[in-house]
């Protein structure tokens, strides 16, 4: 709406005679449906919101599966070197004894107590890790850290798992850019079609009378503007297409991919753990058997003693890498 004074100032001649006050409404009458097209624009910007936020959870959820395993990792490698200082320890009274009997040098009881000594070092830098893992994922909800995640039996617990066909959520970003580029598409055809403009109002004269004003207006030109428009929002639909088919093929490629390190990281946890860790075990209890008896040398116990260390070793690393490919697979 706009007033309007004309004809007024000094009052010079016959000025205040020609003096008119003049009220006007004015109204653009949209033509091809740009009201409607805008609101469904609208619309798809939403559905491109939301499913940036339903990736948006889904990401912290991962991050947070994340968190749990390295911790439980942290916590699971804690318990095996725990279970090395113990060796150590059972290790060195063994040769200490055979040091007081003369039947190993001094250096034998040397070399056993630095072993133990390592073991020591490694629990205690163990246990830094487990708790530093426990605080960083204590600190995505802000709480205290935990004692502890779970025990090293159910981390250890790796089980089959199928491959799933990717989700509808996996793609629901791109699915929704696409609406959207497609509803931009039609709402610049219907910027195209020009809109009259109608203006309508009374004029009030000083005379005392009263008129009225009336005008109608019509855009002229903007058709090659209108074109590059439609052809940007066409080829804006066409990279999105694109960048759907891509994410497709590489979302299937990644899930197949993840799914075969999870296999991968099982069979090597089953198979050292059915054929490397109980014959390291078995040749650690026979070598110290044998040392004691004067067969062999603290370098075969210790040799012995690193193989099952290692063993156990890789079983916890095999364990991660599995629930992490499986977290990478949910």
């Amino acid at each position: 709406m706009d007033v309007t004074a004309e004809n007024f100032g000094l009052p010079i001649g016959d000025l205040y005679d020609q003096f008119q006050i003049t009220g006007t409404y004015t109204q653009t009458l949209e033509r091809g449906g740009k009201r409607r097209a805008r609101v469904e624009l609208v619309n798809r910007e939403i559905d491109v919101v939301e499913a940036e936020a339903l990736i948006a959870r889904l990401d912290l959820i991962k991050l947070v599966q994340d968190g749990y395993v390295e911790a439980q990792a942290a916590s699971a490698k804690v318990a095996v070197a725990r279970e090395r200082l113990r060796v150590a320890q059972e290790l060195r009274r063994e040769v200490g004894r055979r040091v007081a009997s003369a039947k190993d040098p001094i250096f034998a009881g040397t070399r056993a107590q630095t072993g133990v000594a390592e073991a020591e070092a490694d629990v205690v830098l163990a246990v830094h890790t487990r708790d530093a893992a426990l605080k960083r994922l204590a600190t995505l909800w802000g709480g205290a850290p935990a004692t502890s995640v779970a025990d090293a039996e159910s981390f250890l617990d790796v089980r089959p798992v199928q491959a799933a066909a990717s989700s509808a959520a996996d793609l629901a970003i791109f699915e929704a850019r696409r609406a959207r580029a497609l509803t931009t598409v039609e709402l610049q055809r219907a910027n195209a079609a020009r809109d009259p403009t109608i203006t309508a109002g009374p004029r009030i004269l000083a005379s005392g009378g009263l008129g009225a004003v009336a005008g109608v207006s019509l855009p002229l030109g903007g058709r090659r503007l209108s074109q590059a428009r439609v052809a940007e929002a066409l080829a804006r639909g066409r990279q999105i297409e694109a960048e759907l088919a891509v994410e497709r093929f590489n979302r299937e490629r990644a899930i197949a991919l993840a799914a075969e390190v999870v296999e991968e990281s099982r069979h090597e946890v089953e198979l050292i753990r059915a054929e490397v860790l109980a014959n390291a075990e078995k040749t650690l209890e026979q070598v110290r058997f044998g040392y004691n008896r004067g067969f062999f040398s603290f370098a075969d116990v210790s040799a012995a003693q690193l193989t099952l260390v290692n063993a156990r070793t890789r079983i916890v690393d095999a364990s991660e890498r599995y629930h992490r490919a499986r977290a990478e697979l949910d």
